[in-house]
Parts: C-alpha cells; sequence; structure tokens
C-alpha cells in the first residue's frame, strides 16, 4: 500500500439546489480510499445514490448539483480543479463505463472516430494512427472483424457490441481508475459474462483500480476486493466483499443478501425488503432505513447513527453496533 491512495474521498456530500434557494442533501458523510490496481464495488437500491457517487468523482454532476467535502485523486482535490483541468484529467486518468451505452455513445460518429477521438485530443496522434489503434481495441474487446465493425455506427451493433465499445473508448488511455456504472444491466445473462470478463482481464492487464457500481451482488462477489453498500445517500456497510456478504453487520445488507434469489430446486418464497427506497426529501426521522428495518428500535427514530469503525477495513451505520463497540 502507498502513502497516497490513488482515490481517497472524505466528507463527501453532494446537495440538489432548487429555484428557491432550498438545498436537498442526496449524498452524505461518503468517505473511502480506492488504491492503485484494487478493486471497490458500491452497491445499493435504485435510488441509493451510487450513480450520483460516479458522476461527482468524474466531475460529471448536473448543474443543480453542489458538492463539498475532497475527492482526490493521487492527492489533487477534484472538487476544487476548473473544468479545464478535469477535461484534461477525464479518459486520461479516469475512465468511465456507462450504464446505458446507447445514449453515452455518439449516434452520428462510427465506432472507429469515437474510441479515436481521446487518443487525437489527449495524447496527439494523427487521426490515422488513433484509428489503427482504435481497431486494436476493438479486437482486445473481442468484437470480430474489428476493421470493419470499426467504420460502423452505434445502431448497427447489439447491446453487448456497444458496451464493449463503451469498454474500448474507457479503456483508450489507459486511465489509472475506471469507474463502471451498472456495465452490464441491460444485457442478458450470458453478454453478461462476457462483459465482465473482459473488464477484469483488461483491468488487470493495466493495473488499473476499479470501482464497479451495481445493484447485483452476484457481480460485485465476482469482480470487487472490497464494497460498500448504500442506501438514502449513505454507506450503510463497509469491508472486504467475503465479510460484508457472509457476515453482515447492517441490516440493510442481510435484506440485500436475503434477496438475491436461491439456486434452482431450494424451493421457498423469495425474500424481499418491505418498503422501498424513500424520496431525498421524505426521510425518515433517525436512520434512514428504519421504516424498512425489521430490527428497528425506539432508539433508532431518534437520531441518525454515526459511522463506526471496528477494524481497520469494516465499518458500519447502525446503532445497535454502535452500542456494542461502546
Amino acid at each position: 500500500m502507498t502513502d497516497t491512495p490513488l482515490l481517497s474521498v472524505r466528507d463527501l456530500s453532494v446537495s440538489i439546489r432548487h429555484g428557491d434557494g432550498r438545498h436537498l442533501p442526496i449524498l452524505t458523510d461518503v468517505a473511502f480510499d480506492l488504491e492503485a490496481g484494487d478493486t471497490l464495488g458500491v452497491v445499493g437500491e435504485s435510488g441509493s445514490g451510487k450513480s450520483l457517487l460516479a458522476l461527482a468523482i468524474i466531475g460529471l454532476l448536473p448543474g443543480v448539483a453542489e458538492a463539498s467535502g475532497t475527492i482526490a485523486l493521487a492527492g489533487e482535490n477534484l472538487l476544487a480543479a476548473s473544468e479545464g483541468r478535469l477535461c484534461e484529467i477525464r479518459g486520461d486518468r479516469i475512465g468511465m463505463i456507462f450504464q446505458e451505452p446507447m445514449t453515452a455513445l455518439n449516434p452520428a460518429m462510427t465506432i472507429g472516430d469515437q474510441i479515436a477521438e481521446g487518443l487525437v485530443w489527449h495524447r496527439g496522434l494523427s487521426w490515422r494512427d488513433a484509428r489503427a489503434q482504435a481497431v486494436d481495441l476493438l479486437d482486445q474487446v473481442r468484437i470480430p472483424d474489428a476493421k470493419r465493425r470499426a467504420k460502423t455506427y452505434p445502431h448497427e451493433m447489439s447491446g453487448g457490441q456497444r458496451q464493449r465499445v463503451g469498454i474500448a473508448i474507457a479503456l483508450a488511455l489507459k486511465p489509472a481508475l475506471m469507474i463502471a456504472d451498472e456495465p452490464t444491466t441491460a444485457l442478458d445473462v450470458t453478454v453478461q459474462a462476457e462483459v465482465l470478463d473482459i473488464l477484469d482481464e483488461l483491468a488487470r492487464e493495466y493495473g488499473m483500480a476499479l470501482m464497479l457500481v451495481s445493484h447485483d451482488l452476484g457481480v460485485i462477489a465476482r469482480m470487487c476486493r472490497r464494497t460498500i453498500v448504500m442506501y438514502a445517500g449513505r454507506r450503510m456497510e463497509e469491508g472486504g466483499t467475503s465479510d460484508v456478504l457472509t457476515e453482515p453487520r447492517n441490516p440493510y445488507t442481510r435484506g440485500l443478501i436475503s434477496a438475491v434469489p436461491k439456486r434452482i430446486g431450494e424451493g421457498g418464497r423469495l425474500s424481499t425488503i418491505r418498503g422501498s427506497v424513500p424520496r431525498f426529501d421524505r426521510l425518515p426521522a433517525g436512520c434512514v432505513f428504519s421504516d424498512r428495518c425489521p430490527d428497528v428500535i425506539t432508539a433508532c427514530h431518534a437520531g441518525e447513527p454515526g459511522w463506526t469503525r471496528f477494524t481497520d477495513e469494516r465499518g458500519v451505520r447502525c446503532i445497535r453496533v454502535e452500542e456494542e463497540v461502546r
């Protein structure tokens, strides 16, 4: 481990500014480190703030959002960086694979030119040389007949092929950090496995740190050494992935694990977490999970629990764990 992590997030909060001047908190008190070459999963239900966290790190928050705290990449605070500096960092130092490649790709540009563009602007390559590298990258992400497919447009490719193109674009500049936001959500199971294999293989080959955002615990278990569980914009639990999945300390984490479908033939009803993720302007008093928690007690409504770290890598937000540690 180095003295300075590749990515260090401290006291990160993101709020949405309303027209009347009010600010609605969305992310609150998010903090974690990610070392070079390490893998981190961020998991939670839709609406838990996972994608907003990814956008905050890469500097693509919507205009009505305001972030505070620190997001340091190799010691440089990205929240204090100018837009020009962020443009230099995106693609070059941080790559991102978006959830829906059809909307992330430019429908009016060929696949090859979209991959080549970053090489031209960031590396100063000629378009001819950049297009040649684009073909090589398409071959690396297992697109058949790469030279011909480089001349096609996004609508001429399948969803799985478009997602591989997204990986090729994100990998083109060999960034130190790769952020993948739900990269397999819209794909069938077989294609999901192929895309994850490619992402894992190339991340290892290039020595990149990987931050994988997903609602799928199976994907996180397969790809990530460490995991953060998020709910309503808060960290609920953090630790080594195997520890979090086998010895969860937060009731929300236990609920997510219980809701994973069991193997064929085991029978029984599918477990669920009652209710749904609350709107950010209608959070319950106290713990944000208190209105859905099966283990709720009166004290859970009195105030939001703080973050309790009980080992170097394990932490949890739950009043019951707070009481255990005291």
